[in-house]
């Protein structure tokens, strides 16, 4: 019996040696390369310079819906020269995260354009960002799909022979009445300097109060 107790205290001391050994090796480490560690375990790939991201909002009569896979956004030269209709296009592997625009897509195919549906009309915004971020918006309104193709990307050579995949594409234009361009980093940095000069004048206040 006595043995049983003196075995079991022993077990309890090694575990109690070994978690405060634990522990006193992490602390060894400089926070500086433990802060890095972790840092570097958060990192995103991304296959984008600068990890700039293409977000495509489309607001639909029925609901809005945000797209997060189209990899090439065009102006087509338009927008900025007001001489021309405004017309955009974004390509992107097909996939299931725009059912909604498909949806404007086949009614604009079986209707045209000149007809009058849920789909026919829509508001679409480009947004360029990096994780919470954004850098870059275009607002466009009253768009309509004004063509629609699919192709295949590929490498002749190399895809051929397996040593990469094909890439089924959609190439979607649109032509909007209505175009506008926004700069979030600018009203940022705006809205920081005045948050920056309201706390300074609140914090002056509040000195001249307590000398009184």
């Amino acid at each position: 019996m006595l043995s049983n107790i003196h075995n079991s205290m022993n077990t309890t001391n090694i575990l109690r040696i070994g978690t405060i050994a634990l522990i006193a090796s992490i602390l060894m480490i400089p926070i500086g390369q433990r802060t890095q560690t972790f840092a570097e375990e958060k990192i995103k790939e991304s296959d984008s310079v600068n990890d700039v991201s293409l977000l495509a909002v489309f607001h639909f009569r029925e609901r809005n819906e945000t797209a997060e896979t189209f990899k090439v956004f065009d102006t087509q030269s338009s927008g900025f020269d007001r001489t021309k209709g405004v017309t955009f296009r974004l390509e992107g592997v097909i996939g299931g995260d725009r059912p909604l625009l498909y949806k404007a897509i086949d009614k604009t195919f079986e209707f045209g354009r000149n007809v009058n549906h849920d789909f026919s009309e829509f508001d679409v915004d480009v947004i360029f960002h990096n994780d919470s971020s954004a850098y870059r918006k275009f607002l466009y309104s009253d768009c309509q799909i004004r063509n629609y193709n699919v192709f295949t990307e590929f490498d002749k050579e190399e895809t051929y022979q397996g040593k990469t995949k094909f890439a089924y594409i959609d190439k979607i234009e649109f032509e909007c009445r209505g175009f506008k361009l926004s700069n979030p980093s600018y009203e940022k940095m705006i809205r920081e300097e005045m948050e920056m000069k309201t706390a300074e004048l609140m914090k002056s206040i509040n000195q001249k109060k307590s000398e009184k």
